[in-house]
């Protein structure tokens, strides 16, 4: 006699926000699945549990918004195909930040699961998004897209722990590996990962709070709504600006951050630099072809420009870590070896920087109004 398959049953908002984004979450007896649309899950078993286990409810948070996840309809297919772009200032811009926000949903999961890139893919989009709601905010809203600014840069700064702790971590034991063998004793290794390890272990749990705090759920819910407004406004209610050709309005906001960068550059402040260079380069992103010029060319110099820029930030912090330790007398001499390398790069990446932005400005000339 043949056993009776057992039911499946399917679990999502009552708007079916986990459908909508190609994900899924079934029971099958007491197995619990997460689908995450791509190939990846993950399964659960909880005997006698009728709701979706904790769990799981708490991976797909940054969709379902702490909605409570009910019984719904199998259906088959699942997310919804992009719209294609329009022409004005308002469209073009707000299909990038529209693409933003849902990498932010994606980059939260990552995190939750444990993925290696996920809390740099986290503060990535966080910055994208306030560096988009920054640049473009005339054609966005205006002082409202303004307001979302601090809590994207919390969200960014409390990410910023556990990403550092990775870069150095691997910073450090690449260093140590390029020195003479008879300059790096076991203990130094030892030691390193302890620490390294420990400060992991502490990012990580401020990281897990801060995705689980109502601000983060506010401010999810805050970006939702303002892109529906923006989406859904009428044109009559919209800036002058918004309803414009974007090749006629995003040049020209665009090229005030070449300008700024410009500016910054000339003072020789190799941080101010950087977060300029990123905001740059999400500008260009997010202007896409409405830039009179080569955007997979400007792209590629600009993300050069990041990575050197990024490589005197990573040296900075390396820095900051092992000086005191030598300065004190309580570093080996492995670590002031290192400090000696982390200082000469951070030399050579401040004055390869003019020559390298003069190449990226020359690409970007033609966005200035002539």
């Amino acid at each position: 006699m043949t056993r009776a398959a057992r039911p499946v049953t399917y679990y999502d908002t009552t708007g079916l926000r986990l459908r909508r984004n190609g994900m899924a979450i079934s029971r099958t007896g007491s197995a619990w699945q997460l689908d995450l649309g791509d190939g990846r899950g993950c399964r659960v078993e909880a005997p006698g549990v009728e709701q979706v286990p904790h769990e799981l409810s708490r991976l797909v948070r940054a969709y379902s918004r702490d909605l409570e996840l009910v019984l719904v309809p199998r259906q088959d297919g699942t997310g919804q195909g992009a719209g294609g772009k329009s022409g004005t200032a308002r469209q073009v811009v707000l299909a990038y930040l529209e693409r933003e926000v849902g990498a932010l949903a994606r980059a939260d999961l990552a995190v939750r699961l444990e993925e290696p890139e996920g809390v740099h893919d986290l503060r990535v989009a966080a910055r994208q998004i306030r560096a988009t709601l920054r640049t473009f905010a005339p054609v966005l809203g205006g002082r409202l897209a303004g307001r979302f600014g601090p809590a994207l840069r919390w969200l960014g700064a409390s990410a910023g722990p556990a990403r550092d702790v990775e870069v150095q971590r691997a910073r450090f034991f690449a260093a140590l590996d390029k020195l003479p063998s008879d300059a790096v004793e076991d203990e130094v290794r030892v030691a390193a990962e302890q620490v390294f390890t420990a400060q992991a272990e502490e990012a990580a749990a401020e990281c897990a709070v801060v995705l689980d705090s109502p601000r983060y759920l506010q401010l999810l819910n805050a970006l939702d709504v303002f892109l529906v407004v923006l989406r859904e406004q009428s044109t009559g209610a919209q800036g002058k600006r918004a309803r414009r050709p974007a090749e006629k309005v995003l040049p020209e906001l665009v090229w005030r951050v070449v300008a700024e960068t410009d500016a910054r550059v000339g003072t020789g402040d190799v941080h101010a630099v950087r977060k300029s260079v990123k905001r740059l380069r999400y500008a260009v992103e997010a202007a896409g072809a409405a830039l009179p010029v080569e955007q997979a060319q400007v792209l590629k110099r600009l993300r050069a420009l990041q990575e050197l820029l990024g490589e005197y930030q990573d040296a900075v912090v390396a820095q900051d870590r092992l000086r005191p330790l030598v300065e004190a007398g309580e570093g080996t001499r492995a670590h002031a070896l290192v400090l000696e390398a982390e200082i000469r790069c951070a030399q050579q990446c401040a004055e390869a920087l003019p020559a390298a932005w003069r190449e990226a400005y020359r690409q970007l000339a033609p966005l200035r109004r002539r």
